[in-house]
């Protein structure tokens, strides 16, 4: 009887397969299932051939199809080579590194997967350096051995499992290969974080996996008392949620514990809100660096990226995970949609390269995390007529429904179109063509420069209009676009009511003020008649302050809001100093500020101000062009500026 176990590699093992799922299979069958060239079939099937015959089985050929007869029940003993791939290498050995009780040796690595002595020196020198960007050592002395605070080694173990592990397979408690992980703990923590989610702000499947895990790493190590700006409501998560760890795992866990997954509970999501204005502590620096590399990007490319509305959130909520649930090792051996974005605009993806290096840790500082933030612009640029427009001419004398039908079409291919203007043939006039990025005819001319289409384009046509287009918007004079009144009609008269209650409590005044940032808020804080206690609500904006300060860099602004029972009416007010006084700037630095901007919000406000102070917030923290009308403008223009925001944001809603 046969009793040793044949090894395959991936490849035979993924051919023998489909014989026992499907039988019979030809060669066309046996390269669409593996993907690769017949050539490369008739290679696969010899080496699965020769490893076949030592278990007495054959692979022969029958009517053009190949099958497999002999002694099948040898199948058994198949055993397949595990053959990891680079990136699956460096994680294992990150994994290896981060979960050893002792010093790991070369041998053991070497055994562990499957190569040789050669392979695991060039992997460690990668897993050395990328160790390195999280402040973590490697020492050599027996063996190899990780140096660091058990604090960083917890947060990425899970970091490393969040990445490795699919969502599929988490919730499926699958964990292939990582079977270090106590799969019972793992089970009562995804039951009690997801009974509890509720009572946190939304969040991306991956950061509620990392969480999950981190929750069930409880107790691995010691873990350092983080007990610096700790918010209530991190505390009290993290107090609810061991509460019901303790209770049904029949475990003790420490304040320490507590209090180290609150920080990290504080510092990945809860200070991370895209609107910030009602949250009491928050990360104004994460704010400042979003806003700041789609303003750099903008003054080094000379596309105004700010006026895409979405990109803000787009960019935040990727980055946020990023930071959040870092990429260790990049799979160099794929082709992904977003190296197919940086072919086509090299020089952004330079630039945002370079800022990202600039702005961001360097934990983030892969490259296919900049081609990801790149693919961000580029579709920004695809998305909003707002940033790069083209206007069309369409020529063409076909009914007014096929004639709309079209313009639908092309619209929906290109979304940066501005305008489409339809005119018939005989209109044309040789001028059109420079009022217009292009002209577009369903109907052949003697002029070369008309793009033809036909008036019901199939899908092929589509796609031959849709690569046009883009390289037509590639390639024209940057256009800024005119302002154009909506014509919608909507019934919003709540929001009319918030915008001109808000309008009339906003004033622009220069004050005398002491030398002192503090001396001076409240001072102004003294003069206001909406604030029924001064000494109270001063005191909590400056904690406020201390906590996240927001005096804005390189402006010489500085933002204070808060809500409060002490408020009797919201309102928005700017204060001019006479004397200019220092504070701590979102980039954690000092800024001399000239100017601060007040935001107080009623306890119980109206659903209506609380959004049109959003967007207040919003256009001083993220649109740079507004930021610079708050620095320098006067009573009037500031005036003019918020009803502006008001209006948009009206506008938008009314869409």
């Amino acid at each position: 009887m046969y009793n040793e176990r044949m090894l395959l590699t991936k490849r035979e093992e993924q051919l023998l397969k489909a014989f026992q799922n499907y039988g019979k299979l030809s060669i066309k069958q046996i390269s669409d299932i593996l993907k690769v060239s017949q050539r490369t079939v008739y290679r696969t099937i010899s080496d699965l051939t020769k490893s076949l015959n030592a278990i007495q089985v054959s692979m022969v050929k029958e009517d053009n199809k190949y099958i497999l007869v002999g002694e099948l029940s040898n199948l058994a003993a198949v055993k397949t080579l595990k053959n990891f791939e680079q990136k699956e290498r460096l994680n294992l050995i990150t994994y290896y590194m981060l979960s050893a009780s002792e010093d790991l040796t070369n041998d053991q690595l070497q055994k562990l997967l499957d190569v040789s002595n050669v392979t695991v020196i060039q992997d460690m020198a990668e897993v050395e350096k990328r160790l390195l960007d999280f402040d973590l050592y490697v020492e050599r002395k027996k063996g190899y051995h990780l140096v660091d605070s058990s604090h960083t080694a917890r947060r990425l173990l899970a970091v490393l499992l969040t990445n490795t592990i699919s969502v599929s397979d988490f919730w499926q408690q699958n964990y292939g290969i990582f079977d270090k992980l106590d799969k019972k703990k793992l089970a009562l923590a995804k039951e009690i974080f997801s009974h509890l989610q509720a009572d946190l702000p939304e969040m991306d499947a991956k950061l509620s996996e990392f969480f999950i895990i981190l929750l069930a790493l409880s107790g691995w190590k010691e873990v350092e008392a983080l007990t610096q700006n700790i918010s209530k409501e991190a505390l009290d998560f993290s107090q609810k949620i061991y509460t019901e760890f303790s209770k049904k795992s029949g475990q003790f866990y420490s304040i320490q514990e507590i209090l180290y997954y609150a920080s990290i509970l504080d510092e990945l999501l809860i200070k991370r809100q895209e609107t910030p204005l009602f949250h009491e502590k928050f990360d104004s620096e994460f704010f400042y660096n979003i806003s700041n590399l789609i303003d750099k990007v903008s003054l080094y490319t000379k596309i105004n990226f700010a006026k895409d509305k979405t990109l803000f959130h787009f960019l935040f909520h990727h980055i946020r995970l990023s930071l959040a649930v870092p990429t260790l090792f990049d799979d160099k051996s794929k082709v992904t949609i977003a190296q197919d974005a940086v072919k086509g605009n090299e020089y952004l993806h330079r630039v945002i390269r370079l800022l990202v290096q600039d702005i961001f840790p360097r934990y983030l500082q892969r490259e296919s995390e900049y081609e990801l933030i790149t693919l961000h612009f580029a579709s920004s640029l695809r998305r909003s007529p707002d940033i790069y427009p083209i206007d069309i001419l369409l020529l063409t004398d076909e009914r007014p429904l096929a004639k709309e039908l079209l313009a639908t079409r092309i619209r929906s291919i290109a979304p940066f179109v501005d305008k489409i203007e339809v005119k018939r043939m005989a209109q044309f006039k040789k001028d059109d063509k420079n009022a217009y990025h292009c002209v577009l005819t369903t109907r052949p001319t003697a002029d070369s420069d008309l793009h033809v289409i036909s008036i019901y384009p199939d899908a092929k046509e589509i796609l031959q209009l849709q690569n046009y287009l883009q390289k037509i918007q590639a390639n024209q004079t940057v256009i800024l676009k005119k302002e154009r009144a909506d014509s919608k009609g909507y019934d919003l008269q709540n929001y009319l009511r918030a915008a001109q209650q808000l309008l009339q409590e906003f004033s622009y005044q220069e004050v005398s003020n002491s030398k002192s940032f503090t001396a001076s808020v409240a001072e102004i804080i003294g003069q206001m008649d909406v604030v029924t206690d001064k000494v109270y609500l001063t005191d909590k904006l400056l904690k406020r302050f201390e906590t996240s300060p927001l005096a804005i860099p390189d402006t010489k602004l500085a933002l204070l809001h808060t809500q409060s029972s002490k408020v009797e009416k919201s309102c928005f007010k700017i204060y001019q100093l006479k004397s200019p006084v220092t504070a701590l700037s979102m980039n954690h630095k000092e800024e001399e500020v000239h100017r601060i901007l007040v935001m107080l919000t009623r306890l119980d406000e109206s659903k209506e101000i609380r959004e049109l102070m959003t967007a207040i917030s919003q256009s001083i923290i993220e649109n740079h062009l507004y930021t610079e009308i708050y620095k320098t403008g006067n009573k009037d223009i500031l005036y003019q500026l918020l009803n502006q925001i008001f209006t948009e944001k009206i506008k938008k809603l009314g869409a």
